[in-house]
Parts: C-alpha cells; structure tokens; sequence
C-alpha cells in the first residue's frame, strides 16, 4: 500500500508534516539475537511436552495426565514454529511512514509514532542482503527513586522501524 495511491496517511499528518519516505518489512531475517537462547529453549520444551504426552497415551495413566501435557505440547510447538508464522504475518500487515518529524509504525489495529529528533538513542542491525532493523530506545528517566518498576519498564521500551530494506538509505533520511 503506497501512501501516494492511497492518501490515507494525511489524515495522520500534522500542518507542515510531510512524507519522505515509506516501506515495509522484508521476509527474511526471522532469526534475532534473542532467538539464540530461545531456540534451543522451544526445542527442549517442546520435545520434552513431546515425550510426557507421548508416555502418557501409550501408558495405562490416569485420563487427567492425558489431558495435562496437551497445553504444553501446543506452547512448544508455537515456540519452536508459530512464533515465526505470527513474525512472519505481522510482518506482512506492517508499514512505516516517516516524515520529516515523526516515524509511522502501522501494525494492523495500531498505529506508533516516535519523533526521531528527540529520541536519538538507536540500535542498528545490519544483515547482509542489505537490510536491516533500526531500533529506538526511550531515554532513561530518574524516577527509579520513586517508582522502580515504572522506571524499569521505560528503560525497556522501544520503537523498532523491523527489516526494513536499504537501511542505510533510512539512516540517512533520519540524519537530516
């Protein structure tokens, strides 16, 4: 869905707010560095699930066991596969808009927008086709005198422009 066949992007747009530049994610590079750990995590779970249902179906068990591993074994199969499908359709219902004050992120229902010029922070993955994910991270506050949780959980949020082809042609946009 390009923003200038479909003028559905202006209604989002504040006076003197253009567009300069809009895509979405690519389909490949499902695998992140959180996966390194989760990986190996969703196979054991999942072949663990896998077993205990496994002996309690051919195993004289009590019909509560049978019925026990089955969430188990549905929690490892979406950690070992679905969770790349649902990346992967996410992925697909994905556009970023950026103009030349605010970053777009439009996931289905949702709508984020980060203005890029008060939040420097960021994190850039490079990956060899020449794609990339650039990563945005709030400022750290100080309330953690008052409210640690709050204060952890902002040190943790971020805006993620995911995948996104060229990415040193992005990062030159919003160096300007």
């Amino acid at each position: 869905m390009d923003y200038q066949q479909h003028n559905w992007i202006n209604k989002y747009l504040m006076p003197g707010e253009y567009v300069v530049w809009n895509g979405r994610p690519g389909k490949g590079n499902l695998l992140t560095p959180y996966d390194i750990f989760m990986v190996p995590f969703s196979i054991i779970w999942c072949g663990g699930a896998i077993v205990w249902e496994t002996a309690v179906l051919t195993m004289p068990t009590p019909f509560f066991f049978k019925l026990w591993g089955i969430p188990f074994v549905c929690v490892g199969l979406f950690m070992v596969f679905g969770r790349f499908i649902l990346k992967s359709y996410i992925r697909e219902q994905t556009i970023y808009v950026i103009t030349n004050k605010r970053i777009f992120s439009f996931k289905k229902n949702q709508i984020h927008t980060l203005d890029y010029h008060m939040n420097p922070t960021r994190n850039v993955t490079r990956y060899q086709d020449g794609t990339g994910t650039i990563r945005f991270y709030s400022t750290p506050t100080f309330n953690v005198f008052f409210n640690p949780m709050q204060s952890f959980n902002q040190n943790n949020q971020y805006f993620e422009l995911e995948n996104i082809p060229d990415v040193e042609r992005v990062l030159k946009i919003l160096s300007n």
